[in-house]
């Protein structure tokens, strides 16, 4: 198992940490992958962070393994990190390959360096997309453009991603940390369930129509005007000043 997890401070930082197979994904961190997501979606913790390692994020899955097993594994990672409520943050250097690339595409922040090489590398293997990368990566960037990237495997760097609006930001490698940490400290500043929800009702709205978007956008806000954060945020703004959230899960 290549899988690395600590909590430091409100965040949990993952990594896949094996510098031979440029930090390829063995069929147990799939299921601790799984575990993992699924844990901090409890907890206290606040930001879930998918991290590079050895200069690169990941190649993807390791070959050569019970392949059917393994995609039971794959998808239920997959969709444990979809349905994760909380904000998610990849921070992307070198080989972003595979299921490697689409796990980024699941995230809600994508920090990457020019040096980002991302490959959705399947039919070079004679396999198909996963990770949901073919559901996810035409909504972020046209289907033509998806199909061109899954169909030949080209290869883009992070200042094309950055150019394909794929991008939370795009910054030197020596920089990385320092732009997670001041996005989150951005978002420490901010109503963490408002956050949240916010995040879901995106989520949703992709499998929504505009008028049950809206629905949901009433049901939604309308629970925020009962919500402690709502009347902190008003006496905040009338007191010029910063405010004191909860930060909490809470409906």
């Amino acid at each position: 198992m290549v899988l690395d997890s600590k909590n430091e401070g409100n965040k949990l930082i993952i990594k896949f940490n094996d510098p031979e197979t440029k930090n390829s994904i063995s069929a147990n961190d799939w299921i601790e992958l799984r575990k993992e997501i699924q844990a901090f979606d409890k907890s206290d913790l606040k930001y879930l962070i998918l991290s590079h390692s050895n200069g690169n994020f990941s190649s993807g899955a390791q070959l050569g393994e019970n392949i059917n097993a393994l995609m039971d594994d794959v998808s239920a990672a997959a969709q444990s990190l979809w349905d994760c409520r909380k904000p998610v943050i990849a921070v992307v250097d070198g080989i972003c390959a595979g299921a490697g690339s689409n796990m980024i595409l699941l995230s809600d922040f994508i920090i990457a360096t020019p040096n980002t090489r991302f490959i959705e590398v399947f039919a070079r293997r004679g396999l198909v997309v996963d990770f949901a990368g073919s559901w996810m990566l035409p909504r972020i960037i046209g289907i033509q453009k998806a199909k061109e990237l899954m169909m030949t495997t080209d290869e883009i760097d992070g200042t094309t991603m950055e150019e394909l609006n794929m991008l939370y930001k795009l910054v030197e490698s020596d920089q990385l940390n320092n732009e997670m940490e001041i996005l989150v400290d951005k978002l420490d500043k901010l109503s963490f369930i408002s956050i949240c929800m916010n995040k879901e009702q995106i989520k949703n709205g992709l499998n929504k129509t505009f008028s049950e978007s809206l629905d949901l956008e009433g049901v939604n806000q309308k629970s925020r005007f009962l919500h402690s954060d709502a009347a902190e945020g008003m006496v905040a703004f009338m007191d010029k000043r910063q405010p004191d959230y909860k930060n909490t899960l809470d409906a």
